[in-house]
């Protein structure tokens, strides 16, 4: 099939629609929702979802192998078919605590896989700054269209008394469509990538030899691992914590901290035009540094809100959140153009690399946030992530700067 795009995007785009759908959707309402149902085990949730995380540290490995065979359109196929297997495994599973693991271990690596390939079809595709700033605005904005559609969609079938069973059936089916879209459109795609990993290792020459991950990690690359590294931490302490925060710090009702997240995506379809135009006549380094200006100011702003006592406008601290998201979805959409061009290394293990950095961080961040939550209370959360943006924007303010855009 064709492979032309419409504004920017590709037919093979499906893939990363079904991964706003299943990721941003049916993983964190369902999936809990259903073993909690099955299990009645709160501690069984946790560790199911705990797995599902770190099962993202296969990450290097799928990107190291695709680039080594050249395997990057079946990475990429495996991440869609790996969701829809996981959703058929969860379908029978009941109170089965072996397959309720393996659901999540195939969730798992589907995200890892299209996480890090989707990214790299298009920053390691060869087009030109302007060419990639519009297909990584359309990426990232196909994938929050895809949480919105899969949220009216799961709340519509769940309203009507679909059991959990069916609503994994829907997953599987949504699946399996975006598989048939992405295999017979991806393969130009794919090949540009291919071709891109040879030319880099040519350029590398022996980089793949002892010594050479340490120099890549001790390169500019590893600065800004350390840059995502920080960030990223700071996304775990607040969005596992987000509702518990805003309850507890200016006693704003968990369904109105829902609403916010709402009009959060429906913004980010505006900031990531923006940011993309941005990106097209600067490159991501200054995008990606603005982001985190903007994340580090909205939590400093959060901690001097929250020092007047509880918020008799809620809009305020909902509104700062907000901003922080708008930061964090910027940051995602610029990370892997900037791993690509700081990297000698192929596509795939260059952002394998940048998902494993993202997966430490963000289930760091997650026991940082409860155990700061839980000692110094809900309100120093905000301290946490502002100090550790902050940081990033320092580490990647001197990493980058005079860098390759």
């Amino acid at each position: 099939m064709s492979n032309k795009s419409f504004m920017g995007i590709e037919p093979w785009f499906a893939a990363h629609f079904a991964y706003g759908i299943v990721q941003m959707v049916f993983i964190p309402i369902l999936v809990p929702t259903y073993i909690l149902a099955m299990t009645d085990s709160a501690s069984l949730v946790g560790i199911v979802m705990g797995i599902l995380g770190f099962s993202g540290l296969s990450a290097p490995i799928l990107g190291g192998l695709a680039d080594k065979f050249k395997a990057h359109r079946l990475v990429q196929l495996i991440g869609v078919a790996a969701y829809g297997l996981a959703a058929l495994v969860f379908s029978m599973s009941g109170d089965v605590v072996a397959m309720h693991i393996a659901g999540a271990v195939l969730l798992g690596v589907g995200s890892a896989s299209l996480l890090m390939m989707n990214p790299a079809f298009v920053v390691a595709g060869g087009y030109s700054q302007e060419e990639e700033a519009v297909k990584l605005t359309r990426l990232n904005q196909l994938a929050i269209v895809g949480a919105l559609v899969g949220g009216v969609l799961l709340g519509a079938v769940m309203d009507a008394g679909w059991s959990y069973e069916a609503c994994f059936y829907l997953m599987a089916a949504i699946c399996a469509v975006s598989v048939v879209i992405t295999g017979l459109t991806n393969k130009e795609a794919a090949d540009r990538v291919a071709n891109a990993g040879e030319q880099a290792s040519e350029e590398a020459g022996e980089q793949e030899q002892a010594g050479g991950m340490a120099q890549l990690i001790f390169s500019r690359f590893g600065v800004f691992l350390a840059a995502v590294f920080f960030v990223t931490i700071g996304q775990g302490v607040i969005t596992g914590q987000f509702p518990n925060y805003m309850k507890e710090v200016f006693d704003i009702e968990p369904s109105m901290s829902s609403t916010a997240l709402s009009v959060s995506a429906a913004a980010s379809l505006v900031i990531l035009t923006l940011a993309g135009n941005w990106m097209a006549k600067l490159g991501p380094n200054p995008v990606f540094i603005g982001a985190l200006v903007a994340s580090a100011a909205s939590m400093i702003a959060l901690v001097l809100v929250a020092a007047g006592g509880p918020a008799i406008l809620a809009y305020i601290p909902l509104g700062l959140y907000v901003i922080y998201l708008q930061g964090v979805a910027v940051c995602d959409m610029s990370q892997p153009s900037i791993a690509d061009k700081q990297s000698s290394a192929g596509a795939g293990l260059t952002q394998g690399l940048l998902m494993f950095a993202i997966a430490i961080a963000y289930a760091v961040g997650n026991v940082v946030g409860g155990f700061a939550a839980e000692s110094f209370g809900f309100g120093s959360l905000a301290v946490v992530v502002g100090a550790v943006s902050a940081a990033s924007f320092v580490i990647a303010f001197f990493g980058l700067i005079g860098g390759k855009k």
